[in-house]
């Protein structure tokens, strides 16, 4: 008998972590283990604690989630596939509670941001973070915390036997987030997207030479983006992200890069998904020195 395939995911039961692992493991048996944290979902990782984990990097309303790649760093894990999940963000209370009755929301900081433009247009309510969209529908229900909702997947809902308020309580209808499966094991695999940090001196100084270099062979830039300084005052490393439309072109990119960026740090090779939105949709991706042509300072 198969064993189970132990993933961590931050958050519990009906998260949108939850779903990204069982759509990102579809032949496989699996079983979670809820992280709190992003830095508790990458220890429980490194120590050996499960196989593999399951983490946001990326939405297409709110951006990239750079810290996280700085933590794939810190933790030496990889990337070894992709996926964009759609996020059902709905508006949920305790059953016989309506709109009117709600002097609070409280979500994950990042759905909050999602789904601002909602928020904005309830004036009279206020706003909490917590750690978990799925988790605060736990919390609501089994504190029968009245007054206030979550905003969650519709599957919390259903899971905690919460009412539904509003349906599709985001910005956009269209809101996507990228998930990645993550490994302890390096993937020396060549495949047709690559995650990459580059030294802030390469970026700085030779960025021009360096997009020239990527231009030769048929590649998309979706992600150029500065890490936050972990010390402040020290230059960030940035990370970059490669598309090709095939694995050829991923491996003349790296030997380009080589002659440009020697000290270039490999933070995953492997199969790209295909993205739901156009790039041009895709928020906070690009570095303004690309899209308005400004030289770095």
């Amino acid at each position: 008998m198969t064993r189970a395939l132990k993933i961590a995911i931050q958050g519990g039961p009906a998260s949108f972590h939850e779903t990204a692992a069982k759509e990102l493991f579809p032949a496989s048996t699996i079983s979670t283990l809820s992280c709190a944290s992003f830095p508790e979902l990458c220890e429980a990782l490194q120590s050996g604690l499960v196989d593999f984990a399951v983490m946001a990097v990326q939405n297409s309303l709110a951006g990239p989630l750079l810290p996280n790649y700085g933590m794939m760093d810190q933790y030496k894990l990889s990337v070894l596939a992709e996926r964009w999940l759609l996020l059902d963000q709905t508006l949920m209370a305790l059953p016989g509670q309506k709109m009117e009755d709600i002097q609070e929301i409280w979500s994950h900081p990042i759905a909050l941001l999602q789904c601002c433009d909602y928020l904005n247009s309830q004036p009279q309510v206020s706003t909490k973070e917590t750690s978990d969209t799925a988790d605060t529908a736990r919390m609501i229900k089994e504190g029968q915390i009245s007054g206030v909702a979550a905003i969650a997947s519709r599957k919390a809902a259903e899971l905690y036997g919460l009412e539904v308020l509003n349906s599709n309580v985001a910005n956009d209808t269209e809101n996507y987030t990228r998930f990645v499966v993550l490994s302890r094991e390096k993937q020396t695999n060549t495949a047709n997207k690559a995650t990459l940090l580059l030294p802030y001196p390469v970026v700085k100084f030779s960025l021009e030479n360096l997009l020239g270099q990527l231009n030769q062979g048929t590649l998309e830039l979706t992600m150029l983006q500065p890490l936050p300084s972990v010390n402040p005052g020290q230059p960030q490393e940035w990370v970059l992200e490669l598309e090709g439309n095939k694995a050829s072109c991923i491996t003349q990119a790296l030997a380009a890069l080589s002659s440009v960026a020697p000290s270039y740090k490999v933070l995953g090779l492997y199969p790209k998904a295909e993205a739901p939105l156009p790039q041009d949709r895709q928020a906070g991706c690009l570095s303004p020195i690309l899209t308005e042509q400004t030289e770095l300072v």
